[in-house]
């Protein structure tokens, strides 16, 4: 079955910030041009496919802004050139998703290093590229991407930070505080190296599909996340719902959000 999708994408300040350092992009791989915020719209999943991507910037001077902005830009840069070079071969899909966020992380790596007042700015990067029947999943940072399917919200990543890590090791973190525990361990641009970390899913009708900045599931629980999601209405409704909540339940953060409506193209 061909399949395509319905896409929503918002984002807002919150209530606490001044400035947004959340920056989104839902673009199209077949040249159309790439769907502008507060908007919805219909993709086909056909080959080149659909790239959707949050970044959440971190980094004072506005650093946050650029890193976010130039990390979201520089992939979408390379990653067009992976996949509309009819020079280079087919690729697995999480190679070419992988190789392209490596060197987005270089380009906003080598930025920071050469303006001296923004050493620490770096973002969270979370992309999903849809093609055909499959969803391939890259992260870096604590951004999430989520699947709802048939009533039941999965995680498809895993936060990187300090609390996962001591986790995965079996080590004890019940004397260390939730700010440290939330810290991340990588982020795009905020050191030398990373480890971007992919996975795929197999998509089918009727899914749905979120991606999102913490600025969204700090402050939006679990089950209040399956109530808007498995609400009727358009996309665009759904993700409005979303950042409402968060904004609702104090907005400390800003407030990214993509919905993609899996469909019968």
């Amino acid at each position: 079955m061909r399949l395509s999708a319905r896409v929503a994408s918002l984002t807002d300040v919150g209530r606490k910030r001044r400035n947004n350092e959340d920056n989104f992009i839902v673009c199209p791989l077949n040249g159309s041009p790439a769907a502008a915020g507060d908007e919805e719209h219909t993709f086909g999943l056909e080959s080149p496919g659909l790239l959707m991507v949050v970044a959440d910037g971190m980094g004072g001077h506005f650093g946050g802004e650029v890193a976010s902005r130039l990390g979201v830009e520089d992939l979408v840069l390379q990653f067009l050139q992976k996949v509309q070079n009819p020079e280079v071969p087919p690729a697995d899909p999480q190679d070419i998703l992988r190789q392209a966020v490596e060197a987005a992380h270089k380009t906003v790596y080598a930025h920071s290093q050469a303006h001296n007042e923004n050493l620490t700015m770096g973002t969270t990067l979370t992309a999903v590229w849809l093609i055909q029947s499959w969803a391939t999943i890259a992260q870096v940072g604590d951004s999430r991407a989520y699947l709802f399917r048939d009533g039941n919200l999965v995680l498809l990543t895993q936060d990187q930070t300090i609390g996962n890590l001591l986790q995965s090791r079996g080590e004890e973190s019940m004397m260390i505080g939730e700010e440290v525990k939330e810290m991340l361990t990588q982020a795009l641009g905020a050191q030398p190296d990373i480890e971007v970390v992919t996975s795929a899913v197999e998509l089918q009708q009727g899914d749905r599909m979120l991606l999102c900045s913490d600025g969204l599931y700090k402050l939006v629980p679990p089950e209040v996340l399956v109530e808007c999601l498995e609400a009727s209405g358009d996309a665009s409704l759904i993700a409005g719902q979303l950042i409402s909540r968060a904004n609702e339940n104090g907005g400390r953060d800003n407030i990214t959000a993509i919905l993609a409506e899996i469909r019968a193209a």
